[in-house]
């Protein structure tokens, strides 16, 4: 007998592949069942509900993203962790929709934090964004990602490297006038 934990795991690993597979509205109780193996009381007893596999399923897409971007931020700077963020969003394009649908709900777990320590500990290390509110540091860093994707998509053009040299060049000047001294004016 597989223990509960084990089951939880198997249930998740299902639910992330439905989602990168298939999209956010293919995860259903029928679907996770069919992919899991499990029984559909089981789905219940391990995990309490969908949303709750979902939110699950949302926050370690947010550690797999949130990984190749920090480490591609820490290697190459702010235009590799963008062609990170492209590649991995390109690769994954349902779970990136999960990370943005639940990003723009407000509905962001533990991974969700741990990313902005990472990122708060590569801007102080680089003296940016010193004392900036995070969801204005959020805006001028990670905006411009949603955007390129929005257009990617829209458009067909693929994003060249020149063009992320010239985006990392706008954004690191706009965190450093995120400066300790800020002000929000209403």
């Amino acid at each position: 007998m597989e223990s509960s934990s084990a089951t939880a795991k198997r249930l998740l690993e299902a639910a992330l592949a439905i989602i990168d597979r298939d999209g956010i509205d293919a995860l259903t109780v029928r679907s996770l069942v069919a992919e899991s193996g499990v029984s559909n009381g089981s789905v219940y007893h391990h995990v309490g509900s969908l949303d709750r596999v979902e939110a699950a399923a949302a926050d370690e897409a947010i550690r797999a993203w949130s990984a190749a971007f920090l480490a591609a931020l820490e290697r190459g700077g702010y235009a590799a962790a963008a062609a990170a963020d492209r590649t991995w969003s390109r690769a994954h394009p349902g779970l990136a929709a999960l990370i943005e649908r639940n990003g723009q709900r407000g509905e962001l777990g533990p991974a969700a934090r741990d990313f902005g320590i990472g990122l708060r500990a590569w801007l102080d290390s680089r003296r940016l964004a010193i004392d900036a509110p995070a969801q204005v540091v959020a805006a001028v860093l990670l905006g411009p990602l949603a955007e390129l994707r929005r257009l990617e998509k829209a458009t067909g053009r693929m994003t060249r490297k020149t063009d992320f040299e010239a985006l990392e060049a706008a954004v690191i000047n706009g965190l450093k006038s995120l400066g300790s001294n800020l002000e929000v004016q209403h």
